[in-house]
């Protein structure tokens, strides 16, 4: 899918194109503008998917594209960005058809939200398409329909609702051979044998229940569960964890559970599942937690085992103290990749302020350093740091005007220009509040010791 981000703010484009996981949603292109003209060319000349636009522009208003949209019959799913003051002109935007509208500065979770509203929407709208059998990930479907995830069950609605139609049985096979495998996946055809799974000693699948006996028959020592249909979530649930992994769940198991779970929710740290983690005492709440978690990992990690995955799911839930260490282990990583990414903005930043601490250094200017949204980078940084960024460019132009009077013969005014204090009494009274004493009884000080 194709998203268009428009606002005649450069920062407010920059910090919304890297606000979430676009892929995690289906996007895989991002066109972005600040001329709201360009972007009314761009929705005729292109197939837009989801318009995310601010209301108030020059020449062209996010009004004005709502109405191009409408009066072109064009399929594109409008989200609005607005002002409070702006109200009324959303809740026009509103009436023009937009699904959803968000107040500045935007929330990462209400964007996570109104995108997912907007998914839901293109997908109920959409023609029926062909079953695209070439794409079809089994690990993916199969985590759709045990997880919470409501952008990866969207992604596979398509196939349950055909597959839905059919009744399907669990499948598993004990000290299985290449040969086993290849029977199971040639009986059940090439369409499902992605449905198909080993892991340890152990064969396991989804077979179609009129030729679940016939299998049975030729494979010696085989089982089946009791057929379900995959669009009945809470029986493919009850039918997978009891037959897999020997565990009786009630739809009422996985509610509590699942506020939040890992794959639902932002975590900041492993440490935050081990502590849910370490809260929960029942095993069949323990493998429905982790089994979440799972799910998180097969979103985030994109070099993810496919056969890894298909060994925690089937074999290494049946002992779930043990797994839930090798996944901690698992988020760990990802979490400091993407720790490692952001402390290298916030590195950046630092340097810049210490280089340049006779500028004004206003959250506009480093915005530019960072490329990103001024309040976004605000909240990055205290998240990071601990410290507001105009708390840090404070200590650090104390700390370098105590250096220059420590090592220099500089006027007392020189050195507040230098560290970017145009007002010398400003300067003095900030000094005097950090160190006890004034620039230059401070001077006074370091030349007497």
């Amino acid at each position: 899918m194709r998203l268009l981000i428009v606002d005649d703010g450069h920062y407010v484009v920059e910090y919304m194109k890297h606000l979430l996981d676009w892929k995690s949603f289906g996007i895989d292109q991002i066109e972005t503008t600040t001329n709201s003209i360009d972007a009314r060319e761009m929705l005729d000349q292109s197939h837009i998917d989801i318009l995310i636009t601010d209301i108030r522009m020059p020449e062209v208003s996010g009004i004005d594209l709502l109405q191009h949209i409408q009066k072109n019959g064009l399929p594109t799913k409008v989200i609005i960005l607005s002002g409070y003051s702006q109200f009324e002109y959303a809740q026009q935007g509103i009436r023009l058809g937009a699904l959803d509208y968000l107040l500045k500065p935007v929330d990462k979770d209400d964007v996570e939200k109104a995108m997912s509203k907007a998914i839901k929407n293109i997908i109920k709208t959409q023609p029926i398409q062909p079953v695209a059998w070439e794409s079809f990930d089994g690990l993916g479907y199969l985590l759709s329909l045990l997880g919470e995830n409501e952008t990866l069950r969207s992604k596979f609605d398509v196939y349950t609702d055909f597959l839905g139609e059919s009744q399907f049985c669990g499948f598993k096979m004990d000290n299985f051979t290449q040969a086993h495998v290849d029977i199971v996946k040639h009986t059940i055809g090439d369409k499902l044998d992605r449905l198909v799974w080993t892991a340890g000693t152990q064969l396991f699948a989804f077979v179609p229940e009129e030729i679940a006996g016939e299998l049975t028959v030729t494979l010696d020592h085989s089982l089946l569960s009791p057929p379900f249909s995959f669009k009945d979530r809470n029986e493919t649930r009850q039918q997978f964890y009891g037959f897999f992994l020997s565990e009786h769940v009630h739809p009422s198991d996985f509610i509590e559970l699942h506020n939040p779970s890992p794959s639902c929710g932002e975590w900041e740290s492993a440490g935050n599942i081990i502590k849910k983690y370490d809260r929960i005492h029942l095993r069949k709440h323990k493998i429905i937690f982790l089994m979440e978690t799972i799910l998180y990992l097969y979103l985030a990690d994109k070099n993810r085992d496919a056969s890894e995955t298909a060994d925690w799911i089937f074999n290494r839930l049946r002992d779930p103290d043990e797994l839930w260490s090798t996944l901690m282990d698992k988020v760990s990583r990802i979490r400091n990749n993407k720790q490692m990414s952001i402390q290298t903005i916030v590195d950046k930043v630092q340097t810049y302020i210490e280089d340049h601490l006779s500028h004004g250094l206003s959250l506009d200017e480093l915005g530019k350093v960072a490329h990103l949204h001024p309040v976004y980078l605000s909240k990055l940084f205290k998240q990071e740091t601990g410290e507001n960024v105009s708390n840090y460019i404070s200590r650090k132009r104390l700390e370098e005007a105590s250096r220059l009077l420590q090592e220099s013969e500089l006027r007392i005014a020189d050195i507040a220009q230098m560290v970017g204090y145009k007002k010398n009494q400003y300067f003095i009274q900030l000094f005097k509040e950090e160190y006890g004493v004034t620039p230059y009884q401070y001077r006074r000080n370091m030349i007497h010791q």
